[in-house]
């Protein structure tokens, strides 16, 4: 009887252990929704599908002063929305003043929505903690079209080159790795990705081969056709147009290509 007795015992010793092990494994389950929830806001990596050939949208930042959204909304497929920038000086980086509000109107007018943020990184580094910034200002919103990162060089008053990245003179490979830096960082927080630059600076100044191939590009390009020879996703085609219920006397307006162009 006593041996009986001490394998009962330690048979409801194994059951408490057990019951314990499954108490931290279903805490650690419910601690890790929690923290995935926080940012109520969704996402998707899948590209949007506007159901047709060619969408058209704006890009908005503090410079296009106050913005009647549901104006917006009757002219425009989309908008693409600046939520901060790294200062070209200073390198400090700064959540665009209007972003909030123009997330929050944009997302209550049912405009979709994809955000940028104008980079001055110079290291792979820098790159994540601008992703890691401007993923902290949308996390709470809507965003249905790709997070970018806004890679080109700034010109001063006399028109003449100037800023973090100029000064860093950096190669066409180390431009693609701090690009690719701030797209893995999104992509990881389940965003869709890209970046935004000119023709020339596609074609002579980023290595677009060391990208990821599901990385969407966007070029900016004024004239008639765009003279980049890669393909691209979206266009900004000008920068002098004109929207009711923007503030500003011009806005930029893009395509959004169903198919890469």
């Amino acid at each position: 009887m006593p041996v009986a007795k001490k394998a009962v015992t330690k048979k409801v010793k194994m059951n408490k252990l057990v019951i314990g092990i499954c108490a931290v494994v279903l805490a650690g389950i419910i601690i890790t929704v929690v923290v995935l929830s926080v940012g109520s806001g969704s996402r998707s990596k899948d590209l949007y599908d506007f159901q047709k050939d060619t969408a058209v949208g704006i890009d908005v930042s503090e410079h296009n002063g106050d913005i009647d959204w549901q104006t917006v909304k009757e002219q425009v497929d989309f908008a693409m929305i600046r939520v901060g920038y790294r200062g070209y000086g200073s390198g400090k980086i700064v959540t665009d003043e209007n972003a909030k509000y123009n997330l929050k109107e944009a997302n209550s007018a049912d405009i979709p929505v994809g955000v940028y943020f104008y980079t001055q990184a110079i290291t792979a580094d820098e790159a994540k903690e601008e992703a890691k910034h401007l993923y902290s200002v949308i996390k709470n919103y809507d965003i249905s079209l790709p997070v970018i990162i806004d890679y080109e060089i700034p010109y001063d008053s006399d028109g003449n080159e100037t800023g973090r990245l100029y000064d860093a003179d950096l190669s066409a490979d180390e431009s693609a790795e701090i690009i690719e830096a701030f797209c893995e960082t999104m992509n990881k927080y389940g965003y869709s990705s890209g970046v935004y630059a000119s023709s020339w600076m596609f074609d002579s100044e980023i290595n677009v081969n060391k990208l990821d191939d599901d990385t969407v590009i966007w070029v900016a390009d004024y004239n008639d056709s765009v003279s980049y020879s890669g393909s691209y996703k979206m266009w900004q085609y000008t920068k002098t147009g004109s929207c009711d219920g923007v503030e500003s006397n011009y806005v930029d307006f893009d395509y959004w290509f169903s198919k890469e162009r």
